[in-house]
């Protein structure tokens, strides 16, 4: 399972890696990976890891509330403008 989550950046779960994978892609022509490959930056998580990081994020958004109010930007109305920009 691989899901996009921001810019080039995915998160994967692989049946045969006990861990969640973060991780910049980049486009490519190789068919053995479709249309985007893996870089090296990224991090990768056991599955217990994982767990614990799980059970900080309602501590962390209370610790930090801009941060569980936070959207990405594609969300405005202003991510396309030129002028904006």
């Amino acid at each position: 399972m691989r899901q996009h989550i921001s810019g080039a950046h995915y998160v994967s779960v692989a049946s045969g890696y006990r861990c969640v994978d973060f991780r910049k892609w980049f486009q490519s022509y190789d068919f053995k990976y479709g249309k985007i490959r893996p870089t090296k930056k990224g991090v990768a998580l056991h599955l217990n890891e994982w767990a614990d990081l799980y059970t900080l994020v309602d501590m962390i958004n209370i610790a930090y509330p801009s941060l569980a109010s936070a959207e990405p930007c594609y969300y405005g109305d202003d991510h396309m403008n030129q002028v904006r920009w």
